[in-house]
C-alpha cells in the first residue's frame, strides 16, 4: 500500500494514480484504432474485386459472419471506455490538486494550533494568576495586584480563544477534505458505471453468467434472506387464513436462515467478539448486532408455533387411551402447529394496542401502525440487497440510518410483539396460567 501523500490531512481523500489512468487511456485509444483499422480491412476484403475464384468466395463467406459486427461493436465499446477514462483522468487530476491545497491549509492550521497552544501554556504559567485570593493591606498594592491579575487572566483567555479558533480552522479544512472525498467517490462510481455500460448491447453474451449470478447470490445471501423475511412479514399483515399464517411461518424460517447465514460469516463473528471483548463498538458492530437481534426476534413466531404444536400433540397423546403411530403423532403435531400459527398471526402487538388505545377506530389505526413498521423493515431489507447491486446508491449515512431504524424497530414493536408470543409460549409449555 502506498504511503498517504496528504500527511497533514491524515487520510487520502482522492485515491488514484493519474499517470496510470493516462497510460491505460493511451492503450485503449491505440486498441480502438487497431480495431478500426481491422474493421476497415475486413470491409475492403468483403467488397474487393482484386481476389477472384472459389477460395476468395469461401473466404468472404467466412467474413460475412459475426466478425465484422463484433469488430465494430468492440471499437464502439472501447471508444466509450476511452472517453470515460479520459474524463476521469482530468477529474482525478483536479481532485488531487484540490487535495494538495487542502493539505497545505491543514499544515498551516496545525502550525497555528501549535503556536496558540504554546502561547496558552506560557499564559497559564504566568505567576500573576496566583494573585487571586491573596489579601493586601495596602490599597496601592491591591490595585497593582488586581491589575496584574486582570492582565494575566485576559492573556490566558485570549490564548485559549486562539487555540479554539485554530482548531476550528483545522476542523473546517478536514470537513472540506471529507466533502472532497465524497465527491471523488461519487464521481468514481459514475465513471465506473459508464465503463460497465460501455459494453451494453455491444459485447457478445458473457460466458458463465449463471455461475457468476449464483456467486453473487452466495456473497449476498444474508441480505437476500433478510429482505425475504421482512417482505414476507409485511405481506402476512394483508392476508387472513390460510395465506397470512403461511407467510408468517415463511418470515420466521427466513429469519432463522438469515441468522445462520450471518453467524456463519467469520467477519461478523469477529466484529461481534471485538465489540464485547475490546469495546470496538463501530458501525460494523452495531449493524451486525442489530441484525442478529432482529433475526432472533423474527424466528419467535415460527419457534412458538412449533413448540406449542408439539406440546399440544404430546399432551393429547398422553391423555389418549390408545398408542399412536409415528405418522399419527406427526399429523397431530402438524395440525396443532398450524392452529398455533393462526393464533399467533391473529394476536395483537401489545405496543400497538397501547398506542392506538385512544383512537376513534383502534382496529384501523393498529393496522396502519403495524403496516408502517413492517413496511419500514421491508424497505431497509430491500435497500440492503439493492446497494449490493448498484454501487451508486451505497451511502454510509443511509446504511447507518437503516441500521438505526432496524434497531429502533427491534427494540420496540418487534420486541413487544415477539416477546409477548415468547412469553405466552413459555406459559403454555410450563402449564402456567
Amino acid at each position: 500500500m502506498s504511503a498517504n501523500p496528504y500527511t497533514h490531512l491524515g487520510f487520502n481523500p482522492v485515491p488514484g494514480n493519474v499517470s496510470v489512468v493516462s497510460d491505460l487511456t493511451a492503450k485503449l485509444q491505440k486498441s480502438a484504432q487497431t480495431l478500426a483499422d481491422a474493421h476497415t480491412m475486413i470491409e475492403k476484403l468483403r467488397s474487393g474485386s482484386s481476389w477472384e475464384g472459389d477460395a476468395a468466395v469461401a473466404f468472404r463467406e467466412q467474413l460475412d459472419g459475426a466478425l465484422p459486427k463484433n469488430l465494430q461493436n468492440a471499437h464502439t465499446s472501447i471508444t466509450k471506455a476511452t472517453t470515460a477514462l479520459s474524463d476521469w483522468q482530468k477529474a482525478l487530476d483536479g481532485y488531487q490538486d484540490r487535495a494538495r491545497t487542502l493539505d497545505g491549509q491543514a499544515q498551516t492550521a496545525k502550525g497555528k494550533i501549535e503556536t496558540a497552544e504554546g502561547t496558552e501554556k506560557t499564559a497559564a504559567a504566568n505567576p500573576d494568576l496566583k494573585l487571586a485570593g491573596k489579601t493586601f493591606t495596602d490599597d496601592a498594592e491591591l490595585k497593582n495586584a488586581q491589575a496584574r491579575l486582570d492582565k494575566a487572566t485576559e492573556e490566558l483567555n485570549n490564548a485559549r480563544e486562539a487555540v479554539n479558533n485554530a482548531k476550528t480552522a483545522y476542523n473546517d479544512v478536514i470537513k472540506k477534505a471529507r466533502e472532497l472525498e465524497e465527491n471523488h467517490a461519487t464521481d468514481a462510481r459514475g465513471k465506473a458505471r459508464i465503463l460497465r455500460e460501455s459494453t451494453d448491447k455491444l459485447a457478445p453474451e458473457e460466458p458463465n453468467w449463471f455461475e457468476k449470478a449464483m456467486d453473487w447470490v452466495g456473497d449476498n445471501l444474508t441480505d437476500i434472506l433478510g429482505a425475504i423475511a421482512a417482505i414476507a412479514g409485511l405481506a402476512a399483515l394483508f392476508f387472513a387464513v390460510p395465506v397470512g399464517p403461511i407467510l408468517l411461518l415463511v418470515a420466521a424460517a427466513a429469519s432463522a436462515a438469515t441468522l445462520i447465514s450471518r453467524l456463519s460469516n467469520p467477519v461478523v463473528r469477529a466484529s461481534l467478539k471485538d465489540g464485547f471483548t475490546k469495546g470496538e463498538f463501530d458501525s460494523d458492530f452495531w449493524n451486525n448486532a442489530v441484525g442478529v437481534v432482529g433475526d432472533t426476534l423474527g424466528m419467535v413466531p415460527g419457534i412458538g408455533a412449533a413448540a406449542r404444536g408439539i406440546n399440544g400433540a404430546a399432551r393429547s397423546a398422553s391423555a389418549g387411551a390408545e398408542a399412536l403411530t409415528l405418522g399419527q403423532k406427526l399429523s397431530s403435531a402438524g395440525g396443532k402447529t398450524w392452529l398455533a400459527a393462526q393464533r399467533i398471526h391473529a394476536a395483537d402487538n401489545p405496543l400497538t394496542t397501547w398506542l392506538v388505545k385512544g383512537a376513534a377506530n383502534p382496529a384501523t389505526a393498529a393496522k396502519i401502525v403495524d403496516v408502517s413498521v413492517s413496511g419500514a423493515g421491508a424497505l431497509t431489507g430491500t435497500y440492503g440487497v439493492a446497494k449490493n447491486l448498484w454501487d451508486e446508491i451505497k451511502n454510509p449515512a443511509a446504511e447507518n440510518a437503516a441500521t438505526g431504524a432496524d434497531g429502533v424497530r427491534a427494540g420496540s414493536f418487534d420486541g413487544a410483539g415477539h416477546g409477548a408470543t415468547a412469553l405466552k409460549t413459555l406459559k403454555i409449555l410450563f402449564g402456567a396460567h
